[in-house]
């Protein structure tokens, strides 16, 4: 019986594994942070050293041995980084579900296939596993070192230090991992395991003065630039961990049904309950995740449902149930938990994925456009830094949010009035502009949605000194503010009403949605509230109202628009479309020639000649 046993559970692992993995190719992408780490390994592969930009010694990654691992598979192999990436991310994802599987019980001959099933099916619900093995991101990698030293820590003890160490090169929290299970050994030996500590933490002491030495700093960068401490946070945190609780943890079933069973299971499983605790803290007291999709709950969930699973099958045989009508409600339940997490997570899953996609996507493009068209020598500036600065190399590549800048990430402004849906808080506008970069990307084209986004438009040197340009991929247009001359900061003025930009971003929010009434109400109340000619917000007046089908009242704005900045590409862009279409070929032409000089890509990436007609349906 017990061989038969064993048989089963390793089928059924290998056969939920093989879900798995088909699974992770259903979310197939690459996260747009991955993209940073890529470039320190190619910068580092080029001789530059471990830098974001050349010259610059800024620690903006938190997982050193995943930027390493890179860099010997692209250096040795020659193999690229996102198949490197992703390789390594299915291969780590897998090896949960075994590892998950020998937590269940350490005494195989007591384990039914049942039990085991339950937890393939709990695991394979949950599709933030397979969306971040397959993200390139390290995320999986890390999950995956974590629980196999909890492994280690019940099966193998000895080697417990080394996959911690291995842990905390992959990604800070390794630490994190090695604090649960030393207060597991003192609680458990009452006495502090002082040898145990002494090798997991003499090995990192060179890795340690390497950063101090080389960074300066003991903490990565992106701690200062995404973290902190206070209530602002903790409420963030909690914030984070009430959503996973509600959608994937079926309205906190997964924390709940554990702690029912804690007193018969503590004796078991106190390791994987101080595991859970130390690392749930953690997550609220640092504010959460910027990224969505559950990432910082990945490492925990196994245990989690190893710990779900385990008090299912305790409580129901403390009430004396036939071990086979046990098996089977253990089953049924978990199918249960399985169903409810699937259903309530899948919706904000999809959503984000296909969110990312288009980021990457428009991010990638719009580096081999500037790469083609603008030149090789200019900056740039954005909230979101990966594909656009890897598609840049070489470029200086400064991001808005302080993870690869140290004077943003440790030296904040704040504006007190500034709404926003981003967890990310610090920036510094002033220092932005006086670092002149040559181009500024907005992470949602025109519309500032960031607070370091919506921050920067307060400032008149801005709003004077940067216009729109734009590229086309497809039928879409992505944009960013290019610098049209010196920005002179003494000539600085911060506009006091934040009022105004959060108005010009519910305008952008409503005209994207085709509400083009609401909007223009928006856009009026942020020109009222500026009390200044800006040419941005009278060619998006003009824009409403050609939403609108008033044309004549269109086109009045969109060459007041011209008279306040005749660089504002757009507004020439839509008076040529306007007058095509009425049949005014010599004045449309004379548009379609100023775009033709002065902003020729944008002629070759619609197919059009200059002069020829534009198609009726972009004047809309």
């Amino acid at each position: 019986m017990k061989d038969a046993f064993f048989k089963w559970i390793w089928l059924i692992i290998a056969a939920a594994t093989a879900l798995f993995i088909c699974n992770c190719f259903r979310y197939s992408f690459t996260q747009d942070d991955a993209f940073i780490s890529f470039r320190y390994a190619a910068n580092f592969l080029h001789g530059d050293g471990l830098v974001y930009n050349t010259g610059v010694r800024v620690e903006g990654y938190t997982n050193f041995l995943w930027v390493m691992l890179l860099v010997l598979f692209k250096g040795v192999l020659r193999l690229d980084f996102v198949f490197t990436s992703r390789l390594v991310g299915l291969i780590a994802g897998s090896a949960i579900f075994l590892m998950a599987g020998s937590m269940l019980n350490r005494e195989e001959d007591k384990l039914h296939p049942t039990i085991v099933l339950s937890l393939m099916i709990t695991l394979l619900s949950n599709q933030s596993l397979p969306y971040w093995s397959i993200s390139s991101l390290e995320t999986s990698a890390f999950a995956s070192l974590a629980i196999a030293s909890l492994v280690a820590e019940y099966r193998r003890p000895q080697l417990t230090p080394v996959l911690l160490i291995v842990a905390t090169l992959l990604r800070p929290e390794g630490a994190l991992v090695f604090g649960a299970i030393l207060a597991h050994r003192i609680l458990t030996t009452r006495r502090v395991p002082f040898r145990f500590a002494a090798i997991y933490v003499i090995p990192l002491l060179p890795f340690a003065v390497f950063k101090l030495l080389y960074y300066g700093s003991l903490l990565p960068n992106p701690f200062y630039a995404k973290s902190g401490i206070g209530l602002e946070y903790v409420r963030s945190g909690l914030e984070y961990f009430w959503f996973f609780c509600r959608t994937v943890g079926v309205y906190g079933l997964v924390f709940a049904i554990p702690l029912l069973g804690i007193k018969r299971l503590w004796s078991r499983f106190a390791l994987l309950y101080l595991y859970v605790l130390f690392y749930v803290a953690y997550v609220v007291v640092i504010g959460g995740d910027v990224l969505k999709v559950y990432r910082f709950f990945v490492p925990i969930v196994p245990a989690l449902y190893v710990l779900l699973v385990a008090t299912l099958e305790e409580v129901l045989t403390a009430l004396s149930v036939k071990r086979w009508l046990a098996n089977g409600m253990v089953l049924f339940a978990s199918v249960g938990f399985a169903a409810g997490s699937f259903l309530l997570s899948r919706n904000h899953v999809d959503e984000y994925l296909f969110t990312e996609r288009g980021l990457t996507e428009r991010m990638a493009t719009f580096a081999q456009d500037v790469s083609e068209n603008l030149g090789t020598e200019c900056s740039l500036a954005a909230t979101t830094i990966g594909a656009v600065g890897f598609g840049l190399p070489g470029h200086r590549v400064i991001d808005m949010l302080g993870l690869t800048d140290t004077f943003i990430a440790r030296h904040p402004e704040r504006v007190e009035g500034i709404t926003s849906s981003w967890r990310e808080r610090r920036f510094n506008s002033r220092y932005l502009l006086e670092q002149q970069p040559d181009i500024i990307l907005f992470s949602t084209n025109y519309k500032p949605s960031a607070p370091a986004e919506r921050a920067l438009m307060l400032h008149s040197e801005f709003r004077r000194k940067y216009s729109p340009i734009g590229f086309f991929l497809g039928r879409e247009l992505s944009v960013a503010y290019r610098r049209n001359g010196p920005v002179d900061i003494s000539a600085d003025v911060v506009h006091p009403s934040v009022g105004f930009v959060n108005e010009l971003s519910d305008g952008y929010y409503y005209m994207n949605r085709k509400a083009s009434q609401i909007a223009l109400s928006h856009f009026q109340k942020a020109r009222e509230l500026l009390g200044e000619d800006y040419p941005i917000l009278t060619f998006h007046l003009g824009l409403c109202s050609l939403g609108l089908k008033d044309v004549d009242t269109a086109l009045y704005y969109f060459r007041q628009a011209i008279e306040q900045d005749s660089t504002c590409w757009e507004a020439h862009f839509k008076i040529a479309q306007i007058l095509d279409r009425r049949g005014e070929r010599d004045a449309a032409d004379l548009e379609w020639q100023f775009l033709k000089r002065h902003f020729p890509w944008l002629i070759r990436q619609t197919n059009r000649p200059a002069g020829r007609t534009a198609p009726v349906d972009e004047i809309d």
